[in-house]
């Protein structure tokens, strides 16, 4: 038995302080292709551990390593106290639709609750009956379903029938779905800080009202093009059709990759590129959050825009650099979705980044280059949870060296690093 003295001192000598960051914080990071998929899990003891699962990434993710953990998760008497899909994109939430199917088929794993913007949070919804011409159009736009080679990435299965989407999967199984926000949209200016209990906290980065603005907007041009003249509807069509649409948008919004140049170029010349800011609708409208435990601090930047997260985190904390216990970098490593003024607010001695490299040659060499090239006063370790021509690339001694950095690899079991 402890005994607590006087000035919050331990009898074996340690501050109450001390005690209360000793609790570790577990990140596994799934191998997720060119996708995201994270289960973070903390607390003191079994009985008291918690568990948030960000993103989903393809079917595959789900059926070879995440469900298995969930399983266990769910034998041993544990639930998901949130499951956050950061945005919509193939890469991030279809293996959520084989998990929520699979789920409201036979219960494994009690869900709290569900973060996922679509139709519904970002359009009045009227009541009355959708016309003829209306309906069709959302049909065909269903049954086109998701762009095929995104599906090939996961699973053939994945079809264009209604009832294959996340919005239509929640519903079905009655989960609590943005309820933290009034059963509103995820957005900043709804809730900017949920408390999960009295040692974790939630800080909201990303998305507003504005990123969201641009998704709806986006949603309504592509359906003008099938020649709907847009009305809101309540109809779980509308949810179904934007889910699919938006995807489409996704894939037609990305720049081809660019070829993985054989010449070396030298960290100068990296340094030179000049940035250019991310526009895509989707990845602006990611929720991104910083995740505090105790007294360590995590970065989870999904795919969002560099300029908003600048302006949130310095709403969050106006002055210096914010050191993190993690930083899990946006968009895969994508320059587009970094910049100067984000990496002169952010350090840490851990960086994450999740691809296998196979789209858009991620992550980018001057993504890289800029994390290490920082002045700083300890040591960076990069983590991948693939081995990519761009991360091998860094693995060169000189530099390792000369920026005080060192190269990691999480493509093995258990794919988990200890904060």
């Amino acid at each position: 038995m402890q005994i607590t003295l006087a000035h919050g001192v331990l009898a074996d000598g340690e501050s109450l302080n001390q005690k209360k960051n000793k609790m570790n914080v577990y990140i596994k990071i799934y191998p997720a292709k060119n996708g995201d998929c994270f289960l973070i899990s903390f607390g003191e003891t079994t009985a008291e551990k918690k568990h948030l699962l960000i993103d989903c990434a393809y079917v595959d993710t789900f059926q070879n390593y995440l469900k298995d953990d969930l399983i266990q998760i769910g034998k041993s008497g544990g639930t998901l106290e949130k499951l956050i899909l950061t945005h919509i994109d193939a890469d991030h939430i279809q293996g959520a639709i084989r998990l929520f199917k699979d789920n409201n088929a036979e219960k494994f794993i009690v869900i709290k609750e569900v973060w996922h913007n679509t139709y519904r949070h970002l359009c009045v919804q009227k009541e009355g009956e959708i016309d003829i011409k209306q309906e069709r159009i959302l049909q065909q736009i269903i049954r086109r379903g998701y762009p095929q080679s995104e599906s090939k990435q996961g699973d053939k299965g994945i079809s264009a029938e209604q009832g294959t989407t996340v919005g239509a999967l929640l519903l079905q199984g009655k989960y609590s779905w943005n309820s933290d926000f009034n059963n509103q949209a995820v957005c900043i200016e709804q809730r900017p800080e949920i408390k999960l209990d009295a040692d974790t906290n939630i800080y909201l980065l990303s998305p507003d009202k504005q990123k969201l603005e641009k998704l709806k907007d986006l949603w309504t041009d592509e359906l003008k093009r099938y020649g709907a003249n847009f009305n809101s509807g309540n109809s779980q069509l509308y949810d179904d059709a934007f889910e699919m649409l938006v995807s489409w948008e996704q894939k037609k919004a990305k720049v081809a990759p660019k070829p993985i140049s054989g010449a070396k170029e030298t960290l100068e010349e990296l340094l030179k590129t000049p940035f250019d800011e991310d526009n895509t609708a989707t990845n602006g409208s990611s929720i991104a959050f910083i995740l505090q435990v105790q007294n360590k601090r995590i970065l989870f930047l999904a795919d969002a825009h560099p300029g908003l997260i600048v302006q949130s985190l310095n709403e969050y904390q106006n002055e210096g650099t914010i050191i993190f216990d993690l930083i899990k970098v946006s968009h895969h490593g994508s320059f587009g979705n970094i910049s100067r003024e984000l990496l002169n607010k952010i350090d840490s001695e851990r960086y994450l980044i999740s691809t296998n490299g196979q789209k858009h040659s991620h992550p980018d060499k001057e993504t890289i280059a800029h994390i290490i090239t920082r002045k700083a006063d300890f040591h960076r370790k990069l983590y991948f949870n693939y081995i990519t021509a761009n991360s091998t690339y860094f693995d060169r001694e000189d530099w390792k060296e000369k920026c005080n950095y060192s190269i990691h690899y999480l493509d093995q079991q258990p794919y988990t690093l200890t904060i």
